[in-house]
């Protein structure tokens, strides 16, 4: 029985015969599918197709993080923790400046890169915008004064409480949440500097009392770490 070359399904005739996965082929038709350069020496298969090393590994080996192309194992790669790049990929997605050994960056969750220069410029941007979106709410004296009653009766009040509490003194319900919860971190802050000072003045007593001599370091005060019960500080949404 004559043999059926598997490219051009014509019988072969030719004095020497090719076989590839116990398929036979002419030996000028077989070749790479994709670059269709003649193979001689060795060839990879994949789904029915024979391909070169370079093709078939562009094709069905490592992917590049940046192109989604194969890489061929003959080419140098960038690696950054787990994702895998070609040498020309491995760039700044802002400036495009491609990245050499020992450049700093910043590598996002899907494996795109940012370089130092760039990333500090953009954090610099969101930095000032966020602080443009954080308007300051001056709260007046009877506002004040309104707010402190109810947080005495409950320092975190229903949402229909602060629905009144924001009808009795015209301010939005946000800034009527965002009032409630810095007073109750204040309160929680003032609590535990002042166990702090008790044990500090408890610890400076026994070293006076033995004789010793010890500096008490000062606390910092509860009014320097938040805002003033008056003005608030939130952002926008």
């Amino acid at each position: 029985e004559i043999p059926q070359c598997a490219g051009c399904n014509q019988h072969i005739l030719d004095k020497f015969i090719l076989k590839v996965l116990d398929r036979h082929w002419h030996s000028s038709c077989l070749k790479c599918a994709d670059c269709q350069v003649q193979l001689a020496d060795r060839c990879f298969s994949r789904a029915g197709s024979v391909y070169c090393k370079e093709d078939f590994f562009k094709r069905f080996g490592t992917k590049c993080t940046a192109c989604q192309q194969g890489i061929p194992p003959t080419q140098v790669v960038r690696k950054a923790q787990d994702f895998v790049y070609h040498l020309h990929c491995f760039a700044c997605i802002i400036c495009s400046r491609q990245l050499a050994t020992g450049d700093e960056f910043y590598l996002m969750e899907d494996g795109r890169l940012v370089c130092k220069e760039d990333y500090e410029t953009a954090k610099q941007n969101d930095d000032s915008e966020a602080g443009a979106k954080r308007p300051r709410t001056t709260i007046t004296a009877k506002q004040l004064e309104t707010l402190k009653n109810a947080y005495k009766n409950s320092p975190k009040p229903a949402r229909h409480v602060r629905e009144q509490l924001s009808s009795e003194t015209g301010l939005d319900m946000r800034v009527v949440q965002v009032w409630f919860q810095n007073r109750r971190a204040k309160e929680k802050r003032l609590k535990k500097d002042a166990g702090r000072h008790r044990w500090g003045q408890f610890y400076k007593s026994v070293k006076r009392s033995r004789g010793g001599s010890g500096k008490l370091e000062k606390e910092s005060s509860a009014e320097d770490c938040g805002v003033s019960d008056s003005e608030l500080s939130f952002r926008g949404e």
